[in-house]
């Protein structure tokens, strides 16, 4: 699935751009529909198959939205574009809340937006706005689009981040609501990734009062003494542990413009750089400004406890939220749940703590998501169905995982078929390329 919380590679605007953690250049460096991405890619080859939401960041960078005002032309053109991208077989629209440029529209554009899904029964997914104080207005604004339309709903993920100030019994309360809807006969699920770490924003918690500014001054602002100083005590939001100074949870991941400290934690640039925690966040987010939503970072999110929570309750399903990886190259700066997530819910969450059953791990990971998205053909064992099949020996199977070492594949995952054709040959990559666009309604 591509283009989840907001951001889709395609359809891509004038100049290229848009991303969450975007690697410069590559595919999605110029102009281009999702039609002519998905042929693009289709030229190319693909083992895997594909399936596309459309990002509603990036509609809004296509129209030149920053801001929660627009005009009728600005509007037009984000409708315009969604219906392209659902003509060209977008499964629905994804939505990112707690980042750029997104985080400053009104429900209303949203209720508007999700209503284009309605006419294609397509699906709204969305990476709300809130995950600690304001979980449940946030949530709710969510459900608020599903049941004004009447479409199907995915909340991109319902978790609630350790020690971020959320409201008491704030998971139990959540699943209440999404359980309401579903009561009233709206077709809502959610999902929940396989680490205590997940990945984010690193200019994710900056005021809108700085990211608001014209891209050309946000360098220079960052690096001024008087800015700084207000931006410490003006960045209480989103990871809400990095206001309160557990710097401890927070690794870098991949930034281009000091390659030699991905991976480290941020007491460790400190210590290195000789400075504190807060002047090597604003010194990075500077030398790459004013791409600033190019920068990932990793942090320690959740606890055993909420992990074993989620993952068990029958309305999750199971996913990485990661990128695309390889062991070389630029695509291999990730962390190493993106090589190992999917089965580490299989080694740990189910071999090793016996949190849910492997038949139902498995379910939360294939027919349970192929039905909620609309993927006929696919995510069963049956007779008539695509063969995407994961061949292993479940005893046998091992995923390294690795902070300081994350490019690592899981061992012992010896067979892969994509549509009926071998891909993975004991533990082999045989190159072949037999991947499809999922596309809606086919």
């Amino acid at each position: 699935m591509v283009g989840n919380c907001g951001d889709s590679t395609a359809p891509v605007p004038p100049g290229g751009g848009g991303g969450f953690g975007r690697i410069g250049g590559g595919a999605a460096a110029q102009k281009r529909s999702l039609a002519e991405h998905m042929r693009f890619l289709e030229s190319r080859g693909m083992s895997a198959n594909l399936a596309w939401l459309v990002g509603h960041n990036t509609l809004r960078s296509i129209a030149g939205i920053k801001g929660p005002d627009y005009t009728p032309e600005q509007y037009q053109v984000m409708e315009r574009e969604l219906r392209k991208a659902l003509d060209d077989g977008a499964l629905g629209m994804s939505s990112g809340l707690e980042f750029e440029p997104g985080r400053a529209c009104r429900p209303e554009e949203l209720y508007q937006l999700t209503g284009v899904l309605k006419e294609y029964d397509a699906i709204y997914t969305s990476h709300i706005r809130n995950r600690d104080a304001g979980v449940l207005e946030a949530l709710e604004e969510f459900l608020h689009c599903i049941r004004l339309n009447g479409i199907r709903g995915e909340v991109s993920h319902m978790n609630i981040r350790h020690r971020t100030h959320a409201p008491d019994h704030a998971f139990d309360r959540c699943i209440a609501m999404i359980q309401q809807a579903r009561d009233d006969g709206f077709d809502v699920l959610t999902d929940m990734t396989p680490l205590n770490y997940g990945i984010g924003q690193m200019a994710g918690i900056l005021p809108q009062w700085l990211t608001g500014m014209p891209p050309e001054q946000l360098g220079s602002a960052l690096h001024d003494p008087q800015v700084r100083a207000r931006l410490r005590s003006d960045c209480d939001r989103y990871w809400r542990f990095i206001a309160a100074g557990e710097w401890d949870r927070v690794r870098m991941q991949n930034n281009r413009a000091f390659p030699e400290i991905n991976g480290m934690t941020f007491p460790e640039i400190s210590r290195l750089w000789n400075k504190d925690p807060w002047d090597c966040y604003f010194d990075i987010l500077a030398a790459v400004a004013p791409d600033l939503d190019s920068v990932v970072l990793v942090s320690y999110l959740f606890t055993d406890e909420h992990l074993k929570e989620t993952i068990s309750h029958p309305l999750y399903m199971l996913v990485v939220d990661g990128y695309s990886t390889d062991i070389e190259g630029p695509a291999g700066q990730a962390t190493g749940f993106h090589y190992i997530g999917m089965a580490w819910f299989l080694t740990h969450h189910v071999r090793e703590l016996h949190t849910l059953r492997l038949e139902e791990a498995v379910r939360k990971m294939t027919s349970m998501p192929a039905q909620h998205f609309g993927l006929s053909g696919r995510g069963l064992v049956h007779e008539g169905y695509f063969a995407d099949l994961c061949v292993f020996a479940y005893d046998k199977l091992e995923t390294p995982f690795d902070l300081d070492r994350p490019r690592q594949y899981t061992r012992g995952m010896d067979y892969v078929f994509v549509n009926g054709c071998l891909v993975l040959d004991g533990g082999v990559h045989l190159h072949t390329q037999p991947g499809r666009h999922l596309r809606r309604g086919q």
